[in-house]
């Protein structure tokens, strides 16, 4: 991982008087505190099948939110941040006769809204449908964690349970830090010529596009006066493939996330007039020590535009998106909330106020690992995450999400009903899986027609 220049570690703020949130989470308070969007809940499904010690697991719940002051903030109506103190966190409790109506039993807990000032942002349900299978929900505000924390947390979690069920201390890394300490630091570090040296860079990156970047992709036979809704198109990438992707990466000091990213990128250049493509992607933003074990958010969404003039072959588009890729993790220290308030404040806030906000159609690209093939797997008990089924629109329109399994992949484009049609969505996938086929040295005309 990158670490940028210039770093002042991060210390341990003062608890007395106002604590700052962070710039991602101000923007949310000032566009849309009020303003409740299902995509800004965060829900997380876990299948436990055997003998579950529901004690334990309420025991493990509360030592996390203890460890964890990210998991006990809330945002008073003057848009700052408050530490909830070490209060008891309830466990919800049902019964349900089929595992489909446990997970619409989890969405039911998942969009019941939160509130931002009284908090809690963070609730846990557990569903029992026999003695041997049980499903616990865990659903929090999305600026209370982000993907990373995400995994740490339920890690964590599981490495307690198992520890009070065997009457053992658990074993877990120190955190120096927390999510207000980091607060804390980002607007202190964000100022003077660490400022102007960040926003700079993003400034002559996004010359000429804004830092929420329309994509230009129009499907012109998309459904007319189709209702507001979300499919899927999908493929699977099997080993044989995923080995030579690997391969390709590897031989381009980079990883698969670029490589998929070059091929969305070959994708949406077949269906657009020019060679100026940008996404919209995720970056962890983890550079500073302490904060890789840190329960909070801490990523940024990130423009990532590269250049695809020149016909160039895959492996020279993978080696720009690698450069790509490389300069915005090493400028990814100013949040995009920041960047797009000093350079577009019309833009600032638009992707939380719901409603008819006029946000551009962007396509947004991630690629998201199997949790479960790094899941804790307690003594006694096999665990597995399930998806909730939860109401879902992109909101720009497209998401190109790449699921890493251990030895394969799946490429998933989610898009918008009323905007693109599935024939459109079908042929997208099929493009991205053409350019990966490929021999890399093939153009992208040729690999395209």
């Amino acid at each position: 991982m990158l670490v940028a220049r210039h770093r002042r570690n991060i210390t341990i703020a003062p608890r007395h008087g106002r604590l700052p949130a962070s710039f991602a989470q101000e923007e949310r308070l000032v566009a849309g505190r009020h303003t409740h969007i299902v995509n800004n809940i965060v829900t997380l499904g876990l299948r436990i099948d055997g003998p579950l010690d529901v004690d334990a697991i309420e025991q493990a719940i509360a030592l996390m939110v203890r460890r964890h002051e990210g998991l006990r903030i809330t945002f008073p109506e003057d848009d700052t941040l408050r530490v909830l103190p070490d209060i008891p966190q309830p466990l919800i409790a049902c019964h349900a006769d089929s595992d489909e109506q446990a997970l619409d039993l989890l969405a039911q807990v998942a969009l019941e809204p939160f509130d931002l000032a009284a908090g809690p942002l963070f609730r846990c349900a557990l569903v029992r449908v026999h003695r041997q299978r049980h499903f616990l929900g865990i659903v929090l505000d999305q600026y209370v964690v982000d993907r990373w924390a995400v995994s740490l947390l339920l890690n964590e979690l599981l490495v307690v349970y198992d520890a009070i069920a065997k009457d053992t201390p658990p074993d877990l890394p120190e955190s120096p830090i927390q999510f207000p300490d980091y607060a804390a630091w980002e607007r202190d570090y964000l100022t003077g010529k660490n400022f102007e040296r960040l926003l700079g860079y993003w400034r002559d990156k996004l010359a000429g596009v804004d830092p929420i970047p329309a994509s230009g992709l129009t499907d012109p036979d998309a459904p007319v006066n189709a209702p507001v809704g979300l499919a899927r198109a999908t493929a699977e990438v099997d080993h044989d493939l995923t080995a030579r992707l690997t391969e390709l990466a590897q031989q381009h000091t980079t990883s698969l996330v670029v490589v998929f990213s070059a091929a969305t990128k070959a994708a949406a250049w077949r269906r657009m007039a020019g060679c100026d493509v940008t996404t919209f992607g995720s970056l962890a933003n983890r550079v500073m020590p302490g904060t890789e074990n840190l329960v909070g958010y801490l990523a940024t969404p990130a423009v990532l535009r590269t250049d695809l003039s020149g016909d160039p072959s895959f492996d020279e588009l993978v080696r720009r998106e690698a450069r790509t890729f490389w300069e915005a993790m090493w400028h990814q220290q100013i949040p995009h909330a920041l960047i797009t308030r000093e350079l577009a404040p019309h833009q600032y806030g638009i992707r939380h106020r719901g409603g008819g906000a006029p946000i551009p159609r962007y396509l947004n690209f991630d690629l998201a690992d199997d949790r479960n093939t790094r899941l804790r797997q307690p003594d006694g008990i096999s665990v597995e995450t399930v998806r909730v089924p939860m109401p879902e629109v992109p909101r720009g329109g497209l998401r190109v999400i790449v699921h890493k399994h251990a030895r394969t992949a799946t490429v998933e484009l989610r898009y918008r009903t009323d905007c693109y049609g599935k024939q459109w969505a079908d042929s997208f996938v099929t493009d991205m899986l053409a350019c990966l086929e490929q021999p890399p040295a093939t153009r992208l005309s040729r690999a395209l027609p």
